[in-house]
């Protein structure tokens, strides 16, 4: 097109008007914004609307006038004209003007009505925007998701929940983005579906910020579990759109899972039920405690197992599986002596923040007695054939020693005593009375104690003499009865 300027008419005459309209100025917007369906259907090309020049139509006729639109102050720039045979139909006051004719830009637009006696008056300008440059996407278009919901990992309701119940992706950066430019993403089960999601409208404050598309949880499972295809276009304020970005597969397993926490079990263990029964001479190698496989336990969360009520005796608190990923935990031998005869509570915890903490159910445990043939009997150096005879009887007394015995634990206490008779009844001599257990008495048991010969001498000869060992395996807390094998001997002189 020339930039010759054919005449320099000064504007007289009302300025013209589009038709449909421009969009409203917005800031950060271009001034009198034409959208793209203004322009872009041949069959319906933009109309520059003029305001009639007569009140009348002149007297006698026919007459012929015509209206040219220009650009700019290029007067020849002729993108589009009318001629009108008078009287003119009051709807004909319109030039239409097709795309091609139309450029990209800020444009002035003006018009030269030249009437029937062929003299030309100019109209002031009318300001437009044409943009029909679409937005470019970046050549790696795919949104940008968390590694942790990518395949081969699924999307899951534990991560929703660790994440304010939603999910972000990046959007890769496109050329020239603008204010008022609409993000439209697709979540759906094809690629290339067309069931929007949301829409992102750019303000003229973040338009160049990075770009986050935010997706909440009640979509993701709202439109159910399975694979499902994540993609999005640009369209810019004047509505061209971009090309479609390329599709992202996810794999969604995003359906809230009931947060269920059973009771753990103990290995070799009876009883299937609440509660379960502990024979603790099959655990002198300690206990394996097992949560279950259906327990809602999710990746980075702690687990502690409680074995007994915290702070009582023999009570332990571990973390610490025996192999990662197995959910078996080892309790130590001493945790199930101290409960030996008793009922303990099994349960464990699950940290699933800060601020929470969720309990299992509790199971029962309920350790044996152990049997008294289990354990040693103590023994006296001075006696022989069931007997022991005062005079053999050193001046300081009697030795008695005790051999290592099975759940032996320092968190236990023992008596050792020797009992007998008098005149007046039975009569009994401690020579270890309620003393801890010592790491040396565990190891090697109980090498040498004296019951007192002056002890030996007050008791009736050719009657029972009994040594007796009592252990209380929980620190003395449980009513103590003689519970190793007695040793039946007959004191005589």
């Amino acid at each position: 097109m020339s930039s010759t300027k054919s005449t320099e008419l000064p504007p007289t005459m009302t300025a013209p008007w589009t038709e449909p309209e421009p969009l409203a100025d917005v800031p950060g917007g271009e001034p009198n914004l034409l959208h793209r369906s203004a322009w872009s259907d041949p069959a319906n090309p933009l109309k520059v609307m003029l305001e009639p020049w007569y009140d009348e139509d002149p007297p006698g006729g026919p007459y012929t006038e015509r209206v040219d639109v220009f650009l700019g102050d290029n007067e020849s720039n002729i993108i589009g004209f009318q001629e009108w045979s008078l009287p003119m139909d009051p709807d004909d006051y319109y030039v239409p003007i097709s795309a091609e004719r139309l450029p990209s830009g800020t444009h002035a637009l003006s018009f030269i009505m030249t009437n029937f006696l062929g003299t030309p008056a100019r109209s002031h300008p009318f300001t437009v925007t044409v943009d029909k440059t679409p937005p470019v996407l970046a050549t790696t278009s795919e949104l940008e998701f968390p590694r942790e919901v990518l395949p081969p990992n699924k999307l899951t309701a534990h991560y929703l929940e660790q994440n304010n119940d939603e999910l972000k992706a990046n959007l890769p950066g496109y050329t020239d983005p603008r204010p008022w430019d609409r993000i439209t993403w697709y979540w759906g089960r094809s690629p290339g579906n067309q069931d929007q999601g949301g829409v992102i409208e750019l303000d003229d404050q973040n338009y160049a910020n990075p770009i986050v598309v935010t997706i909440s949880a009640d979509l993701i499972q709202d439109r159910g579990d399975g694979l499902r295809y994540v993609w999005y276009q640009v369209e810019d304020r004047a509505g061209n759109p971009s090309r479609t970005s390329a599709s992202v597969e996810l794999d969604v397993a995003a359906t809230p899972i009931p947060r269920v926490l059973p009771w753990p079990s103990v290995e070799r263990a009876t009883g299937t039920g609440e509660q379960q029964t502990l024979d603790p001479v099959l655990f002198e190698s300690g206990a394996v405690v097992v949560i279950p496989a259906d327990a809602v336990i999710y990746p980075g969360e702690k687990v502690w197992v409680q074995w007994g009520e915290p702070g009582s005796v023999g009570a332990c608190r571990t973390d610490q599986e025996i192999s990662a990923g197995s959910r078996r935990y080892a309790v130590p031998m001493r945790s199930i002596a101290a409960y030996i005869g008793k009922r303990l509570p099994l349960s464990y915890s699950v940290t699933v923040s800060e601020d929470e903490v969720l309990p299992s159910q509790t199971r029962t445990l309920n350790v044996l007695e152990v049997d008294s043939t289990h354990f040693p009997t103590v023994q006296c150096q001075e006696a022989f054939g069931g007997q022991l005879s005062f005079r053999d009887v050193p001046s300081n007394g009697a030795q008695l020693r005790l051999d290592p015995w099975k759940l032996a634990t320092t968190d236990q206490r023992i008596w050792i005593s020797m009992a007998g008779n008098i005149s007046s009844g039975p009569i009994e001599h401690f020579a270890i009375n309620g003393s801890k257990v010592t790491q040396a008495q565990v190891d090697h048991g109980v090498r040498s104690v004296i019951v007192p010969k002056t002890f030996l001498e007050r008791l009736t000869r050719n009657r029972p003499l009994t040594g007796k060992v009592y252990v209380s395996f929980d620190g003395g807390e449980k009513p103590i009865f003689p519970n190793f094998p007695p040793l039946n001997l007959t004191l005589v002189d």
